[in-house]
C-alpha cells in the first residue's frame, strides 16, 4: 500500500439524507414512536428466551426457568445497544391481533420488525395457523411490507408504517444437522401454502434456524437489525467496502457491543465461523476489560489480536468508535506492516460513520446522538 490520499476514505461521506428526525425524551407516546421489534408466537415458544439472552446478555442455560409471558411487556433496549428500539414481547395465549386484551393502537406504527417464533421441537401447524391470523389482520390494514412487491415507492425517511416479517424456527438445537434444513423448506412451504389460501396474502418474509445456544440467534437478529435500518445499511457497507479494499482485509465489521448483532458487513462477507468467532473474540475482550475497569469500552478502546489456525496467522483488529459500536477487522499478519496506514483509515472510517450520524438538523430514527449516550435518563 501506498501513503497517499487515494488510501484514505474520505471524512465527508455526505449522505445524511432520509434521516428522520425524532425527539427521544423516555415517554410512553415517543417510546411508541421507537423503531420496533415484536416477538410473538406461541406459549413456552422461545420469546422472551431470545430477548433475555440477547438483550440482557442471560445465559442461555438460565432461560429454562423463566416463567411463561402473561402479559405485553415492552422493553427499550436504547440503554445498552447501539440500536434504539422497542422490544415487544407479546403474550403467546393472544390469538389474534383482534384481541381485546392487548392494545395495538401503536404497536404496528412506524418502523417496525414482527419476529414469528416457532417451536420446531412442537407441531409447528397450530403456530402457522396463527401466524396467518395475525398477517391477515395486517395485511387488511395495509401494513405488511410488500411495497417492492406492488410498485409502491419505499419511503427513504425511515417513517414507513410497513411491517417487515421475520420467521424464527427456534429451538433447532433439538435436531439433528441434517434434518434442519428439511424443517425450515417444510415450514416455509406450509406458510406459503396457507398464505395463498388466506385472502392471497402477498409477502416476501424470511425465515432463520435460530437456538438461544448458538450464534444463529445473533445472526438472525443482524438480519433485523439490517432491515431497520435498511436505508442506512448501503453508507455502512459502502464505507467497510472501502476500508477493506484500501487495507487489504479479509472482513469488515460494524457490529453492537452488546447484542453481538452486525449492524452492518461487506458486501462480500459469508462466513458463518468467523462471525461467531468474533463475538467469541468480544466476549472474551470485554470480560478481561471488566475486570479493569468499570468501563469495558471507550474512545480510545483498541485490540490487536494474533489468530493461529489452520497453519495460518490471521489478525484481529478492534475498534470501538461510539454509541456501542465497534468495527472488527480480520486480516493476514503480513498487512501489519502497513500499520500506521490502517490505523490511519480506520480513523477515516470512524469520522464517516460519526459524520452519517451526527446529523446537525434531524436526529436519525432509531439511534441515539453522543449527546443523548453521556446524559442522564
Amino acid at each position: 500500500m501506498m501513503e497517499d490520499d487515494d488510501n484514505v476514505i474520505p471524512s465527508s461521506y455526505n449522505q445524511h439524507s432520509g434521516l428522520a428526525g425524532m425527539q427521544q425524551h423516555g415517554d410512553e407516546t415517543e417510546i411508541d414512536t421507537k423503531p420496533k421489534i415484536i416477538l410473538m408466537g406461541m406459549r413456552r415458544s422461545g420469546k422472551s428466551s431470545i430477548k433475555n439472552v440477547v438483550f440482557h446478555k442471560m445465559p442461555a442455560n438460565e432461560t429454562m426457568f423463566l416463567e411463561s409471558t402473561t402479559k405485553l411487556q415492552k422493553d427499550d433496549v436504547s440503554r445498552t445497544c447501539f440500536m434504539d428500539y422497542v422490544v415487544y414481547d407479546v403474550p403467546g395465549q393472544v390469538d389474534s391481533l383482534m384481541d381485546s386484551a392487548i392494545d395495538y393502537t401503536n404497536m404496528f406504527e412506524g418502523r417496525c420488525a414482527l419476529i414469528y417464533v416457532i417451536d420446531v421441537l412442537e407441531d409447528y401447524r397450530p403456530a402457522v395457523e396463527k401466524l396467518i391470523l395475525i398477517l391477515s389482520t395486517l395485511d387488511r390494514q395495509n401494513k405488511l411490507d410488500n411495497a417492492h412487491l406492488d410498485g409502491r415507492p419505499v419511503d427513504p425517511s425511515g417513517r414507513q408504517t410497513n411491517v417487515s416479517v421475520f420467521v424464527f424456527i427456534h429451538k433447532v438445537d433439538g435436531l439433528p444437522d441434517d434434518q434442519r434444513e428439511e424443517f425450515q423448506k417444510n415450514i416455509e412451504s406450509y406458510i406459503r401454502d396457507e398464505m395463498f389460501h388466506s385472502d392471497d396474502i402477498k409477502l416476501n418474509f424470511k425465515t432463520w434456524l435460530t437456538s438461544v445456544y448458538e450464534y444463529t440467534i445473533f445472526h438472525a437478529l443482524s438480519d433485523v437489525n439490517e432491515k431497520l435500518i435498511d436505508y442506512l445499511v448501503p453508507t455502512f457497507e459502502d464505507l467497510l467496502h472501502r476500508l477493506k479494499t484500501t487495507c487489504c482485509m479479509d472482513t469488515t465489521l460494524l457490529m453492537d457491543v452488546s447484542a453481538k448483532c452486525y449492524i452492518a458487513k461487506d458486501n462480500e462477507f459469508n462466513d458463518h465461523n468467523k462471525y461467531e468467532m468474533c463475538c467469541d473474540m468480544l466476549d472474551l475482550y470485554t470480560d478481561i476489560a471488566n475486570i479493569y475497569s468499570q468501563q469495558a469500552y471507550d474512545d480510545e478502546s483498541y485490540s490487536c489480536v494474533i489468530l493461529q489456525h489452520l497453519n495460518t496467522q490471521e489478525v484481529m483488529l478492534t475498534k470501538y468508535l461510539r454509541n456501542n459500536l465497534i468495527l472488527v477487522c480480520l486480516l493476514q499478519e503480513s498487512c501489519l506492516k502497513d500499520r500506521g496506514i490502517i490505523n490511519q483509515n480506520i480513523r477515516k472510517f470512524s469520522n464517516g460513520i460519526g459524520e452519517v450520524l451526527a446529523v446537525q438538523s434531524e436526529k436519525p430514527a432509531g439511534f441515539r446522538s453522543k449527546r443523548e449516550e453521556n446524559s442522564p435518563r
